[in-house]
């Protein structure tokens, strides 16, 4: 969606929240994630709200999937992810409308559980651009290893979903790739939008990882000379290992 939208649906978010008494953050950064919003319980847990205007086929299934991902990333106790035009409301699915959000929350927060050790969200002072292929066999690739890798030298990892935009995509992609402190590239496929990305971030001399779970002889010739990591699918906590000691040296 384009910066002014998406502006516009979080002040919504942020004041229905905020008129039915819900503590939450935004702009924070939680185990090297910078999701919309943080909500907190008043006993301690914490969940996480993320804003997508979405309108394709099999929505749905892929928000509560990207749901249930960032539940896991950053151990939270649920997460929602909020499409203004859904037509109804999924919240067992971690899927809601705009007016469908509060209530599910509150469900959510009459109970009681505690928490023993709660994430702790912190400012977002670095992101780590991810230029990869979106599909669902590279999610994990995504909220696993680049996501741990970004937090293990605290910063968080950022992506534009294409599906997201309205405006101009190119804009936003360089302006991340600028404010970036490094970039992660994977090759996987030779996805056109990625070597333009990958291009783009070296001409600016940004640091960049390069990791690729296909042929790497199916490369562009001129793309084979950059140091690659081949991971294999489904290898994503050995891989986000890798990512972390190569992120470390590379900003060194």
């Amino acid at each position: 969606m384009s910066n002014q939208l998406e502006k516009d649906y979080e002040e919504l978010i942020a004041e229905q929240l905020r008129e039915a008494g819900i503590k939450f953050a935004t702009e924070k950064a939680i185990a090297g994630l910078a999701p919309d919003f943080i909500v907190y319980a008043p006993d301690g847990r914490q969940f996480i709200v993320e804003v997508k205007n979405w309108d394709f086929p099999g929505l749905t299934t892929e928000a509560s999937r990207q749901a249930q991902n960032y539940q896991d990333a950053v151990k939270a106790d649920g997460a929602f992810i909020v499409i203004p035009g859904l037509k109804r409301n999924l919240p067992s699915k971690g899927v809601v409308t705009l007016d469908g959000l509060v209530p599910a929350l509150l469900s959510e927060l009459e109970t009681t559980k505690a928490r023993s050790n709660p994430p702790s969200a912190t400012n977002v002072d670095n992101i780590v651009f991810a230029a990869m292929p979106f599909a669902p066999q590279y999610e994990d690739v995504f909220f696993v290893a680049m996501r741990y890798a970004a937090e293990q030298v605290g910063a968080v990892c950022t992506r534009v979903d294409r599906r997201e935009f309205q405006g101009n995509v190119v804009d936003e992609i360089q302006s991340l790739i600028r404010e970036s402190i490094a970039v992660f590239v994977d090759l996987s496929e030779a996805k056109p939008n990625v070597l333009y990305e990958t291009g783009y971030a070296h001409a600016l001399k940004k640091p960049c990882i390069h990791i690729c779970s296909t042929s790497l002889e199916k490369l562009p010739f001129d793309v084979l000379q950059w140091k690659t990591t081949k991971y294999n699918p489904g290898q994503t906590h050995k891989l986000g290992k890798e990512l972390a000691q190569r992120l470390k040296e590379a900003l060194a």
